[in-house]
């Protein structure tokens, strides 16, 4: 017996001499230490870990949100300007007889429900150079929705992707222009966005000086991203059209950022290269009486913070005013409206009828009208206490036509809108917010209004002007951020 457990054991023993000499000749990989995957780095403020390999810190961070969505609906009808539902015969311009009449769109025809779920990935990489920091910075969202006032449904897009280096900001990123960007809410307030979305591309250059001072000079693309989609803002009074882009839109702007809050003034020149279109029965060709002139537009803002209230408490002020430079003004894309076609800024929620919103108008005799439009608006935040918070809101703002002969437009419009958001955040990282926004408009009788209205191919004559529209938009998000 102890020579058979010698034997096994000596065995034993050989075996595990020659495999482990057999072991040292074979090739290893040996396993990093974790620390050599995951590196905790803080450059510039931002915490994140370093890209193994590499002198770069990564964050990532995004959120995913759902919400419902309603809104009162009455019946929307579609500008008289834009309005031409029927022709002559192909090969002869149309007469524009149609353009005083007004399309009507039942409220039963449109969802008063909706819903949208939103999901972001964003990716911001910072590395130290000898001129400062270099980020780059990569935000996609996802959308999918459906009903009233959705997303779209299974649509993806880029909502920033740009650089920064020694002052320098190349890519699709926030707008100098504006100053607090759309508002509180999901719906914009009147203020022209370009900051929580529809962010332009741009090339740009800030200088910093002390005391809190930038000032920032930036040339803009007008159409991929931009104010119009195609260069110039011409969706609803659309009687012309673009002949491409002849320059970018360029934007200057000073900042001061201190203690009590900061300031902010803009000013903008947007070029209006347009071509006068008349409706030859299948399409709209172009007359030869074309427009190249630029159109100007400044914005202010202040937002002064207030400690004594409560951690985070703000109120902002803004201010826009704009010339041949509609959109610049903040009045057109005021609660999203403008998704509906029926106006941008005033046919609220598609009611009643949309602002003759344009860089400028054709009169079909060899000249042109001028808009001027301008808004105000203020907004703040609340702590009412460690999980409840109120962002309250309100804007005014006005749209006026000069040099009008072709008089199917509303000459003078003014609006109004007014609203809150209301937060609770039980837990770290998790919101439940309300959103309640109203808006109400009245635009004058159009000179050639003839007091028809277009119903199903219908035409019912002797109708008062729709002077007013109004609408009231609710919405409940959860969002749940990373």
């Amino acid at each position: 017996m102890t020579l058979i457990k010698s034997l096994l054991l000596g065995s034993a023993a050989t075996l595990v001499v020659v495999a482990g000499a057999q072991a040292a000749d074979l090739p290893t990989k040996k396993g990093a230490p974790a620390a050599e995957y995951v590196k905790v780095c803080k450059i510039d403020g931002m915490a994140g870990f370093v890209i193994p390999g590499s002198d770069t810190c990564l964050k990532i961070t995004g959120y995913l949100t759902g919400q419902v969505t309603a809104g009162n609906l009455d019946t929307g009808y579609a500008f008289a300007g834009g309005s031409k539902t029927a022709g002559p015969a192909y090969g002869a311009p149309s007469t524009y007889s149609n353009e005083t009449a007004l399309a009507a769109i039942p409220a039963s025809a449109r969802a008063d429900v909706g819903f949208t779920t939103r999901a972001e990935v964003e990716l911001i990489a910072k590395t130290n150079t000898a001129y400062g920091v270099l980020t780059s910075d990569i935000d996609m969202q996802y959308n999918y929705g459906s009903g009233f006032d959705n997303t779209g449904a299974g649509n993806g897009f880029i909502n920033h992707g740009f650089l920064n280096w020694a002052g320098i900001t190349a890519g699709k990123a926030n707008s100098f222009f504006s100053a607090f960007g759309g508002g509180e809410g999901w719906a914009n307030l009147f203020s022209p966005d370009q900051q929580g979305y529809n962010q332009p591309l741009l090339l740009a250059y800030t200088a910093t000086f002390g005391g809190g001072f930038s000032a920032t000079i930036s040339l803009q693309d007008p159409i991929v991203g931009g104010p119009s989609g195609l260069g110039v803002d011409e969706a609803i009074a659309a009687n012309s059209g673009y002949q491409g882009l002849r320059s970018p839109d360029i934007v200057a702007a000073i900042d001061l950022v201190q203690g009590w809050g900061s300031a902010h003034i803009a000013g903008v020149a947007h070029n209006v290269n347009m071509n006068d279109s008349v409706w030859y029965g299948t399409s709209y060709q172009g007359t030869g009486n074309s427009l190249n002139t630029w159109g100007w537009a400044i914005d202010g803002g202040l937002k002064f913070n207030l400690p004594t209230i409560g951690a985070g408490d703000e109120i902002s002020l803004q201010g826009a005013w704009s010339r041949n430079a509609t959109w610049y003004s903040g009045l057109p894309g005021a609660m999203w409206d403008e998704a509906w076609g029926f106006g941008a800024g005033g046919g609220v929620n598609g009611n009643g009828v949309g602002m003759p919103v344009a860089d400028a108008y054709s009169n079909h005799n060899g000249t042109w009208a001028t808009p001027e439009a301008w808004t105000i608006a203020a907004s703040g935040e609340f702590h009412l206490g460690p999980t409840f918070m109120i962002d309250p809101e309100v804007g005014y703002g006005q749209l006026n036509w000069s040099g009008l002969t072709y008089g199917v437009l509303s000459t003078s419009t003014t609006s109004w809108m007014g609203g809150a958001v209301f937060h609770w955040d039980p837990v770290a990282h998790l919101d439940f917010n309300l959103e309640l926004l109203y808006q109400s408009s009245n635009m004058s009788r159009p000179a050639a209004w003839s007091g028809d209205i277009i119903v199903n191919n219908t035409t019912t004559t002797g109708n008062a002007w729709k002077s007013t529209s109004q609408g009231l938009e609710g919405r409940l998000e959860i969002t749940r951020d990373f």
